[in-house]
């Protein structure tokens, strides 16, 4: 969380950093990403550096079950995206 001084909030607002944003993913048959709308244009993925998947608060009724993926881009960046289980749509981290 951040506050933030001044602006139209007044000074004690407080707003969250790394909100997750909706991404749109094109992935194989065995869940994979290919390719990344990034920036206005669809881009390879040339390497999967991670893949891992988590499920927590199970217990709650707020559950959360997801895949991340640390991609590297066909333009050498590297962006981290999620596919949440739950909903079956992918986020940028």
């Amino acid at each position: 969380m951040l506050t933030t001084p001044g602006g139209t909030g007044g000074p004690d607002t407080v707003r969250r950093l790394n909100v997750p944003q909706p991404q749109r993913v094109e992935a194989d048959s065995c869940g994979t990403p290919r390719r990344v709308h990034h920036r206005g244009r669809w881009r390879a993925v040339v390497q999967v550096r991670e893949r891992y998947r988590t499920n927590d608060r199970w217990w709650t009724d707020a559950p959360v079950s997801r895949e991340y993926f640390e991609l590297l881009l066909e333009s050498g960046r590297p962006i981290m995206v999620y596919l949440d289980r739950l909903e079956e749509r992918w986020y940028a981290h």
